[in-house]
């Protein structure tokens, strides 16, 4: 099999992860995985939540989409958050996690080689989907309290696109 490097973008919510990952998949020419989560919350969400099941699932179902694409991956494969994500909003809904959601945001560890923090250094784009720009700002306090507390090293991405695309190219070619 390939040596295929998985990497991953976090953030809060409007921190330009989804925007900043599609950048690089397109410019390295390899696959990209889209955040599951916004997708199936979009369409299931009650009163702006899911059940823990719910959660747990997205987390399966994004680890299974990541398992797919690595298989056609060019060097890199460009990840849109992880089941930690996953579990964070769990914990933010619920004060908790099921049981299976805690493990796989455990092994996120270990399932990626290179973990980006997006920085909430760019405009909020305020959407009826999300929680608002002082929610923002706990979300990302919150996740780098988690990275640290883990022991997973991050590169932090600021200022504008292509700003940050450079930053991650230059992580990315001492990979090489």
């Amino acid at each position: 099999m390939k040596n295929v490097k998985r990497v991953v973008f976090l953030g809060a919510p409007s921190t330009g992860k989804t925007t900043i990952a599609e950048l690089v998949a397109e410019r390295y020419e390899t696959e990209f995985v889209a955040e599951y989560g916004r997708e199936y919350w979009l369409k299931h969400q009650q009163n702006r939540l899911l059940t823990q099941e719910q959660l747990l699932h997205i987390a399966e179902e994004q680890i299974r989409q990541e398992d797919d694409a690595i298989k056609r991956a060019n060097k890199f494969l460009i990840v849109d958050t992880n089941a930690l994500t996953t579990w964070h909003f769990a914990i933010d809904y619920y004060g908790s996690a099921h049981p299976k959601l805690e493990k796989l945001a455990d092994e996120s560890k270990a399932r990626f080689d290179v973990v980006f923090l997006c920085k909430d250094d760019i405009p909020f784009e305020d959407t009826w989907e999300r929680s608002g720009q002082v929610k923002r700002r706990e979300f990302q306090d919150f996740i780098t309290q988690q990275l640290k507390q883990r022991d997973i090293r991050y590169t932090e991405l600021s200022g504008s696109l292509e700003n940050r695309f450079q930053q991650v190219a230059q992580v990315l070619s001492e990979l090489a």
